[in-house]
């Protein structure tokens, strides 16, 4: 094995090991409390059966100041005063109790815009918004996209203004952050894009009216014009129009489309006059030369489009202009980045593209990315740099060009990143309630001008590879073409070619004949095809941090034989590919699975009846006679494993040796979680009742200890499949859990963790605290061959003792989530003898956080 091969295969371990590639989609939501979770999933279905669902009666705001209703008392439908400032819908109450756990449905621009000042969090509305719109857009049969049909929420014509001041409003707030929250404007006003014309805003709702009065079933969708005009609609109405034979109607339908692309169609014709109402003289000419005409040569239209885009998100990060003029050029961005998508696919289908225009294309690219908000200012400019050092050499070294390439293309995760996080601080409650909100990241990536760098990025790497590709080994043969690694990483796993309506397991690898819209899970994943590391499948390979590879159809095709079989694949992060059946793995192969599988984070459920090392707990070396919280400036390194983790352990050490750059905290031992877990009683959940899964009111231990037993006793060695081992064992696991969180905590240890709080300063008033991060730190986090890597649950930012208390159980509880049982205690054995430390530590405001890698993660370089 060379030197080189060595390091690749370091840089697959490690880039597992630290999340490597997974930047974005490692990000799991904070755990939501039992009482928060009942809160949102009574309001919600309230939402879902009321008749009116999240909205009250309509209600008009009138020029005295009164809100009154549109019903008449006897029953008819009214405009109760004159010439009022909007008539429409409220959020009923229990829209309102979702809105209080920051998530902000039945969105209308009228009403929220002149409750502006009512909301506390002015970004969560704006992520209500798009994360509303995104839902109902892509679910249209939602029984919450049905309900935004309904007739008379609001008026398309009041929408159309009151959109346009609402997003000044949020432009103009002093929340908003260009440099932070500029993807949110962004995406808004994307999404919500209509013209400012209220004469075409009309003539759309007459248009609408004239066929409802010829054919009652176009009733929703007339409603849902009438309520918002908006680019969704048009398939709707595409559709309806399909079933309609040639002649008026349809000719009516038509035309009511090509009305609502006038307002809401972006285009090239759109951008002089985008530029044109900007007051802002010097600003407007600055722009109106970095408009490409119908002669500007393909290169410079695309790079003159860039920078015009970076150029308008600059400006507003400048701060230098008016509130509309922003709002303005959020909008010129919307534009630019359809038109330079448009421009920049027409020049990739020419095949004379250079390898240098190919490189100014990213550089574009780059400029676009940043000009819709996924890249920040330091981003950019690092991306930017490594661009114009690769275009300023005419005869590049190509292991240097190749590595400074790869710096340049760390826009892609960075986008990713930057996507995520932007709603990262509502995900709990939308996710919870509908997980498909998930989805926003990737549909916010492929609808940006990332799409496209993808595919210039692709053609580089090609370029740079030449006459140098890596070369493959499948099966013991070298395969030097078609083959492309999209994601690094290792998996060892059955080998499935072909499968049939997903027909494979989580462990298993899996070879597809080609790129589908959406993919379960796997192991591995090798498909046929070109590949893009924006596609589906490879956001969920980043994610989920495992290899995908593209593959050749002469290439797929020496797959089928081992279609099965038990295979090692690997792809480095230079882009070397190996495959081998098990029985065929070389001694260097096994040595870099043993040390992946050493390392590995664990990201989703491991599996239940695989395991067969099992790991030992001494508990001759546990300490339970602590049972009340020991503060931080006396915990040691020592200590780790005998009443407290590893994580109270060092960050002791820490705080001794730099006691002013260590947050203050406590620690609650061991001994207090022991205490607590051997005094809880069963108590099912009201959903589990039926079950008979447990006594309620028998000891918890007692319940533990008979579900382990007949878990690994019996079911495990009775070769039960992964499906039936975890159907027996979540709703015991939920049991265990549920009555670990009811079970009340000890007077004395409550009393203590204020004491502890009081004299290092965080208890501010009362009950009220600074905000504290409450951490889990198990007994078993760095056992030999097991670091127990993403299994730990935080629960951030309390800043009250009873939600410090809370938070103390939900981490309690946290070691029988099913995602943690299924990779830590399966391979412990005592898995009893599980126990958890707690730190609670202060919260330190930071504008990011992360980990510290002390090597190369490429390349494997210490350093």
């Amino acid at each position: 094995m060379t030197s080189r091969w060595r390091r690749g295969l370091l840089a697959v371990v490690l880039g597992a090991a630290l999340g490597g590639g997974a930047v974005a989609g490692a990000f799991q939501p904070p755990a939501l409390s039992a009482a928060q979770q009942t809160k949102l999933k009574t309001n919600f279905a309230l939402c879902l059966n009321k008749l009116k669902g999240p909205y009250t009666e309509n209600f008009c705001l009138c020029r005295d100041g009164q809100k009154l209703g549109v019903l008449a008392p006897n029953g008819a439908v009214r405009v109760p005063c004159k010439d009022p400032f909007f008539c429409s819908a409220y959020r009923a109450p229990w829209a309102e109790a979702l809105a209080n756990e920051r998530m902000y449905i039945a969105n209308i621009f009228s009403r929220d815009g002149h409750l502006w000042s009512t909301f506390p969090n002015h970004h969560d509305l704006v992520r209500g918004y798009i994360l509303e719109k995104y839902f109902v857009d892509t679910h249209p049969n939602h029984k919450l996209a049905q309900m935004k049909q309904y007739r008379g929420l609001s008026s398309a014509e009041d929408e159309t203004g009151a959109g346009v001041a609402f997003f000044e409003k949020y432009l103009g707030s002093g929340e908003f952050d260009p440099n932070r929250n500029f993807l949110l404007a962004y995406e808004l006003q994307r999404r919500y894009f209509v013209r400012d014309d209220i004469g075409q805003v009309q003539k759309v709702r007459n248009l609408a009216v004239r066929i409802e009065a010829s054919r009652a079933d176009f009733k929703p969708l007339k409603d849902a014009v009438h309520n918002q005009v908006s680019a969704s609609l048009i398939p709707g109405l595409e559709a309806y129009r399909g079933k309609l034979p040639a002649g008026g109607l349809r000719d009516q339908v038509d035309e009511l489309i090509r009305e609502i692309h006038k307002l809401t169609g972006l285009d090239e014709s759109a951008l002089a006059p985008q530029v044109g109402i900007i007051t802002d003289k010097d600003l407007r000419d600055q722009l109106t030369a970095l408009v490409p005409t119908a002669t500007t040569p393909p290169v410079e239209a695309v790079l003159a489009l860039g920078k015009l885009m970076a150029t308008a998100r600059g400006t507003i990060v400048a701060g230098r202009i008016s509130t509309p003029d922003a709002r303005r050029l959020v909008d010129l961005d919307v534009t630019a980045a359809q038109v330079l998508q448009q421009r920049g696919s027409a020049l990739l289908a020419d095949s004379g593209v250079t390898a240098k225009q190919h490189l100014q294309m990213l550089s574009a690219l780059t400029d676009a990315a940043y000009g819709t908000g996924l890249l920040n200012a330091r981003e950019h400019a690092a991306a930017s740099a490594a661009i114009r050092d690769l275009l300023a050499k005419d005869a590049p070294d190509r292991a240097a060009f190749a590595s400074r390439l790869r710096e340049a293309e760390r826009v892609v995760e960075w986008a990713q990143g930057n996507a995520e996080l932007a709603f990262a601080e509502v995900a709990a409650p939308w996710q919870f309630l509908l997980p498909d909100t998930a989805g926003i990241r990737d549909d916010i990536l492929r609808g940006s001008p990332l799409i496209l760098y993808a595919e210039v990025a692709r053609r580089v790497d090609d370029f740079v590879a030449g006459g140098n590709r890596p070369k493959h080994r499948f099966f013991g043969a070298t395969v030097e073409g078609d083959v492309r690694a999209l994601n690094p990483g290792l998996a060892y796993g059955r080998l499935r070619v072909g499968p049939k309506d997903h027909g494979y397991s989580r462990d298993e690898i899996v070879a597809l004949p080609e790129t589908p819209a959406d993919l379960d899970p796997a192991a591995g994943i090798l498909t046929q095809g070109e590949g893009n590391v924006l596609s589906h499948v490879q956001l969920l390979a980043r994610a989920l941090g495992i290899p995908n590879i593209v593959l050749g159809p002469k290439v797929f095709d020496r797959l089928r034989m081992h279609d099965g079989k038990v295979v090692l694949l690997i792809a480095t992060p230079g882009g070397r590919v190996i495959i081998e059946e098990a029985g065929s793995m070389t001694a260097e192969d096994r040595e870099a699975y043993d040390e992946f599988t050493r390392n590995q984070t664990r990201t989703s459920a491991g599996e239940l009846g695989a395991a067969t090392r099992k790991l030992h707990i001494d508990r001759t070396k546990i300490d339970l006679g602590p049972k009340l919280p020991i503060d931080l400036t006396a915990i040691r390194r020592k200590d780790s494993g005998v009443f407290c983790g590893p994580k109270a352990a060092y960050l002791g050490e820490l705080k001794h040796t730099f006691p002013d750059h260590v947050a203050r905290g406590i620690v609650v031992p061991f001994g207090a979680y022991y205490d607590h877990y051997s005094h809880a009683a069963v108590v099912i959940p009201d959903a589990l009742r039926a079950q008979s899964l447990a006594t309620p009111g028998e000891p918890l231990p007692a319940f533990v200890e008979r579900t382990y037993k007949t878990f690994f006793d019996e079911l495990v060695p009775a070769k039960k499949s992964e499906r039936e081992l975890s159907a027996w064992i979540e709703p015991r696991l939920e049991v265990i859990r549920h009555s670990i969180r009811l079970s009340p905590l000890n007077p004395a240890l409550r009393q203590a963790i204020r004491d502890g709080l009081a004299k290092n300063g965080l208890l501010t008033s009362g009950n009220d605290t600074v905000g504290c991060f409450v951490r889990s730190d198990t007994n078993v986090e760095d056992l030999d061959n097991f670091n127990g890597a993403g299994l730990n649950l935080t629960v951030f930012n309390r800043r009250s003792l009873d939600d410090i208390y809370a938070g103390l159980a939900e981490v309690w509880a946290s070691p029988f989530q099913f995602r943690s049982f299924s990779w830590r205690q399966t391979l412990i054995d005592d898995p009893v003898w599980v126990l958890s430390s707690v730190v609670i530590l202060e919260s330190v405001p930071s504008e990011k956080s992360g980990v510290l890698v002390t090597a190369d993660v490429n390349g494997g370089a210490p350093g």
